[in-house]
């Protein structure tokens, strides 16, 4: 009785540890490593095989960050002279306009490619399985409404109609930057390919401990094969293969929302696309 007691005790503390340091790890503390605490059982084998996983994955990592880093600045510099000269051209005098037309088109693909680049990047660091730097309490339904106002004069151009409905009492832990950034790429998708007339709705609400960003429209909406590979990178799906755009918008909200340890899935508005993040609330509102 007794010493199956303490058997059980200690069986369940030690899947109790091992349980916790995968969730870190799983959190984005990649730096974390199983317990090995030298009883030579099968505990202890099987964390230490893990740990030589966990070791060469961290490792792999940095070399692809690394090299990343690397291309991208190889890439930068050769752009970023290509646009000056091509500046510099069309601030010749009397140029003519069979001169004119075809290097600003060079032009406004150079500036795609540097925008493709710089979003490469972000979902490269998003991806790398670094922790957020610094994350800080934000206050998601006042940074949706903010978007929201920002973006209204742009969906009234395209005859559309954006409105807001965010709860400002639903705080979590983040990037304010980069979850204005997630919230601006699925704005923009929608204003996107939603048609004139459309309507954009954009919420913020608490659900249990998970604070919940809603932005959905009535539009083409997305087959459901199309949703369930629209956040990886490159990505044209549907109707909107044909529009211009590299395929990376839903690619970095992914990104960014697992970087936050959130998720992001996409759903059937009927009619329409529906867009939901789940992210974690704030420690101080899990109660």
């Amino acid at each position: 009785g007794i010493t199956g007691f303490s058997f059980s005790f200690r069986l369940a503390r030690r899947v109790g540890h091992v349980t916790d340091t995968c969730v870190r790890i799983m959190s984005g503390e990649q730096g974390h490593r199983l317990p090995v605490i030298g009883t030579s059982d099968e505990f202890d084998a099987l964390a230490t095989s893990v740990n030589r996983v966990l070791d060469r994955l961290e490792e792999q990592t940095r070399t692809l960050r690394a090299t990343f880093d690397s291309v991208a600045h190889d890439l930068r510099a050769p752009l970023h002279r290509l646009r000056t000269r091509m500046d510099a051209v069309l601030r010749l005098p009397a140029l003519e306009p069979g001169i004119r037309e075809p290097v600003e088109s060079a032009l406004r693909e150079v500036d795609r490619l540097q925008r493709t680049l710089a979003t490469l990047l972000q979902i490269a660091l998003a991806e790398s399985g670094a922790p957020l730097a610094s994350p800080a309490p934000v206050n998601l339904g006042e940074l949706a409404d903010e978007l929201v106002e920002l973006f209204e004069p742009v969906a009234g151009e395209r005859g559309l109609t954006l409105r807001g409905g965010a709860d400002h009492g639903v705080i979590v832990e983040g990037n304010r930057q980069l979850l204005a950034q997630l919230i601006t790429n699925l704005l923009e998708n929608a204003l996107k390919y939603v048609p004139s007339g459309g309507r954009i709705d954009v919420a913020v609400k608490r659900l249990a401990d998970h604070a919940h960003l809603v932005i959905s429209d009535d539009g083409p909406g997305m087959p459901e094969e199309d949703r369930q590979r629209a956040g990886q990178p490159f990505a044209r799906v549907g109707q909107r293969s044909g529009l211009e755009g590299s395929g990376l918008g839903l690619s970095l909200v992914s990104a960014l929302a697992r970087l936050h340890r959130a998720r992001l899935t996409l759903e059937s508005n009927d009619p329409g696309l529906r867009a939901v993040v789940s992210l974690p609330l704030a420690a101080a509102q899990v109660p």
